[in-house]
């Protein structure tokens, strides 16, 4: 049985390749090529059909004849079978034997597993199996960091418009929703040793009232997280407070812009912010008193008057 096992590996050495080069060009495992070039062919009852895929693939490297090479397998495996019915004709004789003697015998359950075969050989199949569970594991991470990274960006951009585009002055509608669900009673705020008295008209809506005889004022706005801002003053937009993107920066310091206006030629200013959360508002250093209800991260507008009353 080991003639054609002989056969193969003596075409091998011919060609100077060791059983592990020759495993490399025929993706066949190192294991059953020894078992093929030792004649095991019984180890693969069963796996006729992949032994004579094997039998072509080395016979193709080495050049030998493929049909050849199979009517020899063909002829192992019929040899291997004679040997068994003789096997299980000496055995059904030595049986009628036992039985005709009277003595009980035991019948020999045929093992329902199967051999070791080449399924268990196939290196390459796991290859390709540890290759696609890495490309499925690298999409994965790369659905998570793009998802993770656009939830950032919205975060960290939320409806801003770059200062070199058009203004939008009068184009954007500030959110009102929550302004009409404010009741209209205005509340006063007079903090103690103050000398600006804030009055709360709505949401996002103050007056204010300077001491008497005050004839100027300064408007101070520190910007805590980055906002895209606009400035309008007695309905004209301001020329002397630039439209942008402030605390466009790292830094954890607010950035701070402060104005002054004259008593007499000022009537209300509105803000109009693109992100308003961390924004702090002064008058003269005093601190318009804001609630929580004031901070949001959509277009919003901060209006203050002047009450010229006295």
């Amino acid at each position: 049985m080991d003639n054609l096992g002989q056969y193969i590996r003596d075409k091998r050495e011919q060609k100077k390749l060791t059983i592990e080069e020759l495993s490399k060009k025929t993706l066949i495992s190192p294991a059953v090529l020894k078992d093929i070039e030792a004649g095991k062919f019984d180890r693969y009852e069963g796996d006729e059909a992949y032994v004579k895929m094997y039998l072509k693939k080395i016979s193709q490297v080495l050049n030998l004849d493929v049909a050849d090479v199979t009517q020899q397998y063909i002829a192992l495996t019929r040899e291997i079978e004679l040997e068994k019915l003789r096997e299980v004709e000496k055995e059904g004789i030595h049986n009628e034997e036992v039985v005709e003697k009277g003595k009980n015998f035991t019948f020999k359950v045929p093992e329902l597993t199967r051999k070791p075969s080449v399924y268990e050989d196939k290196s390459h199949v796991t290859i390709i199996k540890a290759a696609i569970i890495l490309v499925i594991v690298c999409l994965i991470i790369v659905v998570f960091w793009y998802g993770f990274s656009q939830t950032r960006n919205q975060a960290d951009h939320p409806e801003f418009k770059p200062s070199e585009q058009p203004t939008v002055e009068g184009d954007v509608k500030p959110d009102n929703k929550d302004d009409q669900s404010q009741p209209n009673n205005p509340t006063q705020t007079q903090p103690t040793n103050s000398d600006v008295t804030f009055t709360r008209n709505q949401r996002l809506d103050f007056s204010f009232k300077l001491p008497e005889g005050t004839e100027s004022f300064t408007f101070k706005i520190e910007f805590g997280e980055k906002s895209w801002a606009q400035l309008k003053v007695n309905n004209k937009v301001y020329s002397q407070f630039e439209s942008k993107i402030y605390h466009n920066s790292e830094s954890e310091d607010p950035e701070v812009v402060e104005l002054e206006f004259n008593v007499s030629d000022f009537e209300e200013l509105v803000l109009k912010n693109g992100y308003s959360m961390g924004q702090h508002y002064y008058i003269n250093n005093q601190e318009v008193p804001l609630e929580n209800e004031d901070q949001s991260t959509g277009v919003t507008n901060f209006k203050l008057k002047l009450d010229k009353q006295q």
